[in-house]
């Protein structure tokens, strides 16, 4: 009966960590398909960079767009951010089927951390796009104070990815270290199964059983 409480805690837990991870991967989608983020204005017009303006210029590294604001090192960050959202769905989408049919092994737990660390780089590189940009915008622009840069909506989700990302992993590790406590504290061995069984065969008939 125990273990099978043990068992419930444990699936519960691999679900919980299924869902948070389809999560994860919806939102690293939004952020891959939506270029919003990072939303410019310069001399009037506005501009929007995202990890899609580059799939949709098809690894042009020389567009580098009005104004030349992005040069090559903006057009790599954009790539590299892109790349990190086709890791995150593909090992995410991965993580969710072995959680979802409940596998016994580490691996979901590692493609989880996959995920948190790549969604992380995606953060951090668009972070790093939006200091090179706003020193384009406010010093090497005419006009500065119309100009301005801001986060897009696709930051916010890439953020949303990344936690998502990290309570999926902590709920796979936790489910792991459940299964893995329990067996240790409750070792189950053939000799204690069949003991008994043993023991009821090999009883001696008592005097006078049977007449």
């Amino acid at each position: 009966m125990e273990r099978r409480v043990m068992e419930g805690e444990r699936g519960a837990r691999c679900e919980m960590a299924a869902l948070l991870q389809a999560l994860a991967v919806l939102c690293a989608s939004l952020a891959l398909s939506d270029p919003g983020w990072l939303l410019l204005r310069v001399d009037g017009e506005q501009l929007v960079y995202g990890a899609s303006y580059i799939l949709h210029h098809g690894f042009n590294f020389t567009e580098t767009g009005t104004h030349q604001l992005l040069h090559k090192t903006g057009l790599y960050i954009l790539a590299l951010m892109a790349l990190c959202c086709y890791i995150n769905i593909l090992i995410g989408s991965f993580a969710f089927m072995l959680d979802f049919v409940r596998v016994r092994i580490n691996i979901s737990t590692i493609l989880h951390f996959i995920t948190v660390v790549s969604s992380a780089a995606a953060v951090t590189l668009c972070s790093y796009l939006y200091v090179l940009l706003r020193d384009e915008v406010h010093f090497q622009v005419m006009k500065p104070p119309e100009n301005y840069i801001k986060l897009g909506e696709s930051y916010y989700f890439a953020i949303s990815t990344f936690l998502a990302a990290v309570c999926a992993a902590l709920l796979s590790c936790c489910a792991r270290k459940y299964r893995r406590g329990y067996d240790t504290e409750n070792p189950v061995s053939g000799t204690e199964v069949t003991t008994p069984l043993l023991q009821d065969c090999e009883s001696p008939d008592t005097p006078g059983e049977y007449g």
